[in-house]
């Protein structure tokens, strides 16, 4: 029945009348991708059905409601100058190189079925010799010798009646920076948020460039998609209104009050630049802690870490 289902609802969709297209990347900056990204989202026509490609150069990147001391070594991203980004939708954190895809669809809510994008996965590495299946929680995972190991991690926002579904495709990226940067900092005493699900991760072995075009190609053949150069063309926007617009989410994803000050309440204990602290922080500042001092305190800039995620 599941798979008459998924074909069923694929036919459906691809027989809407919607503004279809598929658009790779050409850029690997992970600010101005994530921006272009978000670009998208906001000029999604009605009834549009996106797929967007891209890679980025190294960096974490978190979810919307999550705590980066919980979620990343600080002191060795710091020490290595990996920056450390925050998106729009939820889920755990990521690690992004240019050995990894990320794919982002973007679709009008009323036409939205995740299943129907996991399939679509599914089914077209599948053809492609892979040997990947759905996991219990929407990720993407291979046999291996160590059990089920994640290939692929999704997220998911909602903004106005548009959809972003996306994702990464680990394909041939650096594994070993990802199990050393993503883990603890410190301890958090007590806190709220979304918690990534540690899991084993492995990479499919691929080029991510023929990852992308065959995901793309299949994109094109089954939704009926026109495959576009340029973001702005998908989007039918003039090529300076595009720019404003993706410029101007760039400057919010790089802000430290968006990657570090949106982090939700929390206390927590461990070493800082000014020596051992136990500290009660919500709106990035320092409500109460071992010094009274440090009240009022920015505590990623001030206090913890001088390190923020700054455009090379």
């Amino acid at each position: 029945m599941g798979c008459n289902f998924f074909a069923s609802r694929t036919k459906i969709l691809s027989n809407m009348k919607t503004n279809r297209a598929v658009i790779l990347a050409q850029e690997t900056d992970p600010w101005r991708n994530l921006a272009a990204e978000e670009a998208l989202w906001q000029n999604l026509p009605e009834r549009g059905f996106y797929l967007f490609l891209y890679r980025n150069s190294g960096c974490v990147v978190l979810g919307r409601h999550q705590n980066p001391l919980r979620e990343v070594r600080l002191g060795e991203a710091g020490a290595r100058g990996i920056p450390i980004l925050r998106r729009a939708s939820g889920g755990g954190t990521v690690w992004h190189d240019e050995g990894n895809l990320n794919f982002s669809f973007l679709v009008d809510q009323r036409d939205y079925d995740r299943h129907v994008v996991q399939d679509f996965l599914v089914r077209t590495l599948g053809r492609a010799g892979f040997q990947v299946v759905l996991g219990t929680k929407g990720d993407l995972v291979v046999p291996s010798d160590e059990g089920l190991c994640k290939v692929s991690g999704n997220a998911y926002a909602f903004r106005n009646g548009k959809v972003l579904h996306h994702g990464t495709l680990l394909c041939r990226a650096d594994l070993e920076s990802l199990r050393g940067l993503l883990g603890s900092t410190g301890e958090l005493v007590a806190w709220v948020g979304t918690p990534s699900r540690p899991m084993g991760v492995a990479n499919l072995g691929v080029d991510p460039r023929h990852a992308a075009e065959m995901l793309a190609e299949a994109f094109e053949q089954e939704f009926g998609a026109v495959r576009r150069e340029r973001p702005e063309e998908a989007a039918g926007v003039e090529a300076a209104d595009w720019s404003a617009a993706v410029s101007v989410n760039c400057r919010r994803l790089s802000s430290a009050e968006w990657t570090w000050d949106s982090t939700p309440p929390f206390t927590w204990k461990g070493e800082t630049l000014q020596g051992f602290r136990e500290v009660r922080v919500a709106e990035g500042r320092v409500l109460d802690g071992s010094f009274p001092s440090d009240e009022g305190k920015l505590f990623f800039s001030d206090l913890f870490f001088e390190y923020l995620p700054k455009r090379v």
